[in-house]
């Protein structure tokens, strides 16, 4: 990979996998329409049989000469014992060779790879129908009715049969006038869905890497999605290191960027032996790696039933994990989750292969539907709605998710999830108005995009804020307003808080509702702060502030402030009624943007312990700093609201942290 700079461009590639049961053919039947021979290893060549997918290309030009085309190759091994290398082979592929022997007719392997082909979604084939020199006619006629039958089930339902010799000749050039017409097909759906494709943040699918002396590391795979320039960056999946593209390679062509569809090398700034086959060069916007996933999975047997105490194999891209499999729905819509200990790469629509504990058989196949599973209510009733709403096109499921949720949509993780730029995302939202779903768009703090929600939830949710401070107002004339958290308490809302922050920031910019110091209230409610509000307000809060994490107790309140011990407790309850100060243990008070800030610690590392396993006080205690006995006040008060569930000495987390005010 010397001396990379653009010379040429294709105008289109075409990936093509093989496919069939071992010694019928595959290699030598790449070999004639390429001139490659895609077995490298000495192991293949010595056994004649291929072990770890090969690579070769077709090269040629439109009748017009003006474009030039490629087809890519990708041969698989058809051996039982390399399964795992050929749905590494077939991950990313357009469409499939299907070859088999006409002396041998369909084996095992014909049916394997034919159902994972079919799991994958992979519709454009071709049938080879091999080793036709070997049989008579009457045999070959037999041999090609029993593959319609087979495939007339499946995606690859209508493709052509091609009668092949590989020693005589007989069918290649027909064979290969057909895989160059696929391209022109490809071409032109590709040309069709242009504003589907187009937005879409760079994934680059990594099956092989190696050293280059004098160059460095090369990577190749296929470009999922996007496009990559020389020189730009990115995030290598496994390590989370800053990936530099230093050079693009199509076969012996050098480019200048790598397109959607194209198989590729790339010279990397980062070490091979870092790099493993699945993992991914991918966009910052879109590197989320998840333990779990909601999908639709479909099995080989509609009858069969997983058991969710076992471990089975998903392959998903090219990469491979042991997981556990859950469903979720109770009926035909075979929504199940999949849980692995390790995290996992991928977006929506991406689609993997299942195999038994054991490895030995291919049992399923499906989908990614949602990389964002929830902890709580992951089967019930609206989140298996969510979830087929969102199985859809981009546009409809957001126009359904909208309608759907009382909680709106979070565009972050739907751009996420759907791997979206946020021209992509302006395009869905314009066309949302335009067929007339009445929404309003609300902005989060802590996200770089906000949330849609629909006009009939936001007028409920505004209605409930006001009346709950209106009777506030009533109930305590002497003071001047409401807390954040108290006004979430007594609506009653049941949204995460992050929603309801961002409501009362919509209603403050409406005027519906003034702020005055930390207290919400109706703008025509005014009073003069009492001295409990402003001793607390110019006193207290700014020590509590300074403070942090670990927060004085009473008697050094009284000690700094100056305020006799009789009056500042009077203070400290008053604020936490009102709803600025939270009460955490009969001594100690913390501001609520506080409490927000070790909730969000314990989150992450709940998350960092692996959320099954749990977490204790002592690591509570080494990885936040405070001491124990304060950590057990703290996480007691968190078990007492519900935010976190003491078993023994270990605990867990009941729901996020933007709900530890909800409820």
């Amino acid at each position: 990979m010397s001396d990379i700079n653009s010379k040429s461009s294709h105008s289109s590639t075409l990936i093509i996998a093989t496919a069939g049961h071992v010694d019928h053919g595959k290699t030598s039947l790449v070999g004639r329409l390429t001139g490659t021979n895609t077995d490298r290893l000495e192991e293949e060549k010595k056994r004649g049989l291929t072990i770890v997918p090969g690579y070769a290309y077709l090269h040629f030009s439109s009748e017009d000469k003006n474009n030039t085309h490629t087809l890519g190759f990708v041969d698989v091994p058809g051996h039982t014992d390399f399964i795992n290398n050929m749905l590494a082979g077939v991950a990313a592929v357009d469409a499939a060779l299907l070859v088999i022997a006409a002396d041998d007719g369909i084996m095992p392997q014909t049916r394997e790879h034919l159902a994972i082909l079919d799991f994958l979604n992979v519709s454009r084939a071709a049938v080879a129908l091999t080793k036709i020199d070997r049989c008579d006619d009457s045999r070959v006629s037999t041999v090609k009715q029993e593959v319609e039958n087979l495939i007339s089930h499946t995606m690859l339902v209508d493709s052509p049969v091609f009668e092949i010799s590989n020693t005589e000749g007989t069918g290649i050039a027909e064979l290969k006038s057909h895989l160059c017409s696929m391209i022109v097909e490809e071409t032109e759906q590709l040309d069709d869905s242009a504003s589907k494709r187009y937005g879409e943040h760079f994934r680059f699918l990594v099956d092989r890497s190696f050293s280059v002396k004098g160059i460095g590391t090369v990577v190749t795979g296929t470009v999922r999605s996007g496009s990559a320039a020389k020189e730009s960056e990115f995030i290598h999946s496994a390590t989370s290191a800053k990936c530099k593209i230093r050079g693009i390679r199509l076969d012996e062509n050098d480019l200048e960027t790598a397109e959607k569809g194209t198989r590729v090398a790339l010279n990397i700034n980062i070490d091979h032996k870092q790099l493993s086959r699945g993992d991914w060069i991918l966009a910052e916007a879109i590197f989320n790696p998840v333990n779990r996933i909601d999908a639709r999975l479909n099995l080989t047997d509609s009858e069969g039933k997983l058991r969710s105490n076992a471990q089975y194999h998903l392959f998903l891209g090219a990469s491979h994990h042991v997981v556990t499999i859950r469903k979720l729905s109770k009926d035909d819509e075979n929504i199940y989750q999949i849980k692995c200990h390790e995290p996992m790469n991928t977006l929506y629509g991406d689609r993997f292969i299942i195999r038994d504990p054991a490895s030995q058989d291919t049992i399923g196949g499906g989908e990614v539907i949602d990389i964002f599973v929830p902890r709580k209510s992951r089967s019930s009733e609206m989140r298996l709605r969510v979830l087929q709403a969102m199985d859809q096109n981009p546009l409809d499921a957001l126009t359904s998710l909208v309608e759907l949720q009382p909680n709106g949509v979070d565009l972050e993780n739907f751009t996420l999830s759907r791997n979206l730029m946020s021209s992509a995302l302006e395009n869905l939202v314009l066309k949302l108005k335009n067929i007339g779903i009445q929404f309003v768009e609300l902005n989060l703090q802590d996200r770089s995009q906000s949330i849609l929600l629909h006009q009939n939830f936001y007028h409920q949710y505004c209605q409930e804020i006001l009346t709950q401070i209106e009777v506030f107002h009533s109930q305590f004339s002497n003071q001047q307003g409401i807390s954040e958290p108290a006004l979430s308490r007594a609506v009653g809302f049941s949204g995460p808080h992050k929603l309801f922050h961002s409501l009362l920031t919509r209603l403050q910019t409406e005027h519906s509702v003034k702020q005055t110091g930390t207290l919400l209230h109706l703008p025509g409610h005014a009073i003069s702060l009492s001295k409990e509000e402003t001793d607390f307000l110019e006193k207290i809060r700014p020590i509590l502030l300074k403070a942090g994490n670990v927060a004085p107790r009473t008697r050094e309140l009284v000690e700094s402030t100056g305020i006799p011990l009789s009056a500042l407790d009077r203070i400290l309850r008053q604020s936490a009624k009102a709803g600025t100060l939270i009460k955490v243990a009969d001594n100690r008070y913390y501001l609520p943007e506080t409490i927000m800030s070790l909730a969000e610690f314990t989150e992450k590392l709940a998350a960092e312990q692996n959320d099954e396993d749990g977490f204790s006080v002592i690591g509570f205690r080494d990885e936040s700093g405070i001491g124990r006995n304060l950590c057990i006040e703290i996480l007691e008060y968190f078990d007492s609201i519900g935010f976190t569930r003491r078993d023994g000495n270990i605990r867990f987390l009941r729901t996020e942290k933007e709900n530890v005010f909800g409820k």
